[in-house]
């Protein structure tokens, strides 16, 4: 068991240090490219900060443990608006664009919504699956497609830059990120399931805690970052095109290698909470238009509730 912990800080280790590597190159190739702040966070970002979910999951579901593949994925949008949106609003009010926000959130709920109609039997098969890759790659196209609406309106206007002398060091940062994000997803994985057997836990309790806090560091080293730099609407850029992905591509991707298959506990928890903070995220910006730290702190106190809930879950069942 010692060991297994020591690997798994090895691997979150790894995942840290690969995502931040990821996200700093990523947002250097939108910078380069002309690409706006926000649009940065909902497409390159997220797509960079989602990798190391995206990896676990997808060596999970291989591995046959839908606990870690969905409960990561799952684990992480709680996390991503609960402590990461929650803890960006006590450093600095974030302000939300209530046009481009509402249509990101739509996709948001409608991709959880997927998931539970898919999953209401407790398994998720390929070919629903398959439905929700599409609708990743639909979520891209769309984002793709505002991209190019924007860089069309603002042709001719100065940029924020449009240096691509650093795109070779960039891509190189990028590729080293995402070899250190495989290696210690594998490590989080292995010891992941290892430490759930010795514990006597499902691997979901795991994979909602540990590895969904684990996999949602470059989120959180993101949204820090962003909020001490002034420009938090990338942040949340990112939380909401994460989620998205988290829901659709990660989840898909899990149930397209193999179907997964989940418990009452996980279809129970996992999805009333997932609603909860949902709600909870949507309304905070539709009452106010911006994120203050009255709102981060209703968010990390629902956090914490949830985290409480994981760890006094298993006593409970231990004791029945």
């Amino acid at each position: 068991m010692l060991y297994d912990i020591i690997f798994i800080l090895i691997g979150l280790g790894l995942v840290a240090k690969g995502g931040d590597l990821f996200v700093d190159s990523s947002i250097y190739i939108g910078k380069a490219f002309r690409v706006p702040r926000f649009i940065i966070g909902g497409t390159l970002v997220s797509l960079a900060t989602t990798t190391p979910e995206l990896v676990v999951s997808a060596i999970a579901s291989r591995a046959g443990d839908s606990g870690i593949a969905l409960g990561n994925a799952v684990g992480s949008c709680v996390c991503n608006i609960g402590l990461i949106v929650g803890t960006v609003a006590l450093l600095t009010p974030v302000e939300v664009d209530k046009r481009d926000f509402t249509r990101r959130a739509a996709w948001m709920v409608s991709g959880a919504v997927l998931v539970v109609l898919f999953t209401w039997d407790r398994t998720l098969s390929r070919p629903l699956a398959g439905l929700l890759m599409l609708g990743a790659f639909a979520y891209l196209g769309w984002d793709y497609l505002n991209i190019r609406q924007h860089r069309a309106a603002t042709a001719g206007q100065e940029s924020e830059s449009g240096d691509t002398s650093g795109l070779i060091k960039a891509g190189g940062w990028f590729a080293l990120g995402a070899g250190l994000i495989l290696v210690g997803s594998n490590f989080l994985v292995e010891s992941g399931q290892s430490l759930a057997a010795a514990l006597g836990v499902p691997s979901i309790i795991i994979g909602l805690s540990v590895v969904a806090i684990g996999t949602s560091l470059p989120e959180l080293v993101t949204g820090v970052s962003a909020a001490r730099k002034g420009v938090p609407d990338l942040s949340l850029g990112n939380i909401i095109g994460a989620n998205v992905l988290n829901l659709y591509l990660i989840v898909g991707l899990s149930g397209t290698i193999n179907p997964l298959t989940l418990d009452a506990f996980t279809q129970f928890y996992s999805f009333g909470w997932l609603a909860v903070f949902f709600t909870a995220v949507i309304a905070l910006a539709a009452r106010t238009g911006r994120f203050h730290r009255t709102g981060g702190l209703i968010l990390l106190a629902l956090y914490l509730f949830y985290v409480a809930g994981l760890v006094i879950a298993p006593m409970i069942g231990a004791a029945l």
